[in-house]
């Protein structure tokens, strides 16, 4: 008898925690069934600005490489690397000795044409009056007058030679062609450079720039560019985009990136560097119905595509749009979506296709509205 109380007590233990058990599940059950409040937006179409964000450089807009127009070793270098120069300010001198001699031979060379043409001249003249005089042969007289006509066509052989030398002793004084900042110098002194060949720096200008950016036709989806095209430049650490005007836009596609080569005039008074990579921004157009979505409302699936949760019937209903670019803190969505829809815009990691939910009594339904 005792045993089988005892029995009969383990299976009245048994049943209890059973009992508790599925009470437990049901209650449970009923937990999960319970709606998600949500808020939602409505949608309401808008016209957008179709704007394309593609990476630039900037450049001076007169940027020159240095080169020598001799040949012979650098003596000294008289600039600051990274420092501003003048147009005409020295840069860079190569040894002069060799040209200062050509240049004081080919002098010389002028001295002395200028005096055998006085000679030339004395002699014609003489020659001359003795002609009238029936003093002398024709030959003789016309010989001298010969001899002043090529002693004045030597002076002006020599003169020519003695202004080239002149010139290519200046040449010597390397110069800055442009207002800018002077780069990096790429020689030493002591080094040998050639003529036309060896690059001693480049010369950039700071308060003149442009920058250089390329846009596939992907990007442009049909629209056209024009020197009226919109631009913007985006750059790290300056607050306030710089204006820009577009200034040159390739005719063909380079077949190598399959994109357009374009750039764009900068404000004089943009503060930044010649040589900075940079966001251009720029606007192609204008988006017809269109929807502005907050960027959190929206979902990229693991194949790429993107979706929404639709508020209709009490659910969540997952739908798949397509989208553009964003615009402040919305996206633009340019399909999949039409006005009076009901996005939900919050609790978007709890939610799941279909999902029971009910419209947030603590918050508004917001609307969409034009921006």
């Amino acid at each position: 008898m005792p045993n089988l109380q005892k029995t009969f007590g383990y299976l009245f233990v048994a049943t209890s925690i059973f009992a508790l058990g599925a009470c437990s599940d049901d209650s449970g059950k009923k937990q999960a069934q319970k709606p998600i409040p949500v808020t939602t937006m409505t949608m309401t179409s808008s016209s957008q600005p179709y704007m394309v964000d593609v990476f630039g450089q900037t450049e001076g807009d007169k940027a020159v490489n240095v080169y020598p127009q001799v040949t012979g070793p650098i003596i000294s270098r008289h600039y600051t690397e990274g420092y501003p120069v003048k147009k005409g300010d020295l840069l860079f001198t190569i040894d002069p000795k060799p040209f200062e001699a050509a240049y004081q031979s080919a002098k010389a060379s002028t001295e002395q044409a200028e005096v055998d043409l006085k000679q030339a001249q004395r002699e014609a003249t003489r020659y001359t009056n003795l002609h009238k005089a029936k003093a002398v042969s024709e030959k003789d007289y016309t010989d001298a007058v010969s001899a002043y006509e090529s002693a004045k066509a030597n002076l002006a052989a020599c003169q020519a030679k003695e202004q080239e030398a002149k010139i290519t002793l200046d040449y010597t004084s390397v110069r800055s062609p442009v207002d800018g900042i002077a780069g990096r110098a790429l020689v030493n002194p002591g080094a040998l450079v050639s003529a036309n060949s060896t690059q001693l720096t480049d010369v950039t200008q700071d308060k003149d720039l442009k920058v250089r950016f390329s846009i596939s036709d992907n990007d442009l989806h049909g629209y056209q560019i024009t020197e009226d095209s919109p631009v913007i430049v985006i750059a790290d650490k300056i607050k306030d985009p710089i204006n820009a005007k577009m200034n040159f836009t390739a005719t063909q596609i380079d077949p190598k990136t399959g994109t357009r080569s374009l750039s764009a005039q900068l404000d004089k008074k943009a503060d930044i560097l010649p040589g900075q990579y940079v966001t251009v921004r720029l606007t192609l157009g204008k988006q017809d119905n269109v929807f502005l979505v907050p960027q959190k409302a929206i979902r990229q699936l693991s194949d790429g595509t993107y979706s929404v949760y639709i508020f209709a019937d009490n659910q969540a209903k997952q739908r798949a749009v397509t989208v553009g670019r964003w615009l402040g803190s919305d996206w633009i969505v340019t399909g999949g979506l039409k006005n009076g829809d009901e996005v939900i815009i919050d609790q978007i990691q709890r939610l799941k296709d279909k999902a029971s939910v009910i419209k947030n009594t603590d918050k508004k339904t917001t609307e969409g509205t034009k921006k």
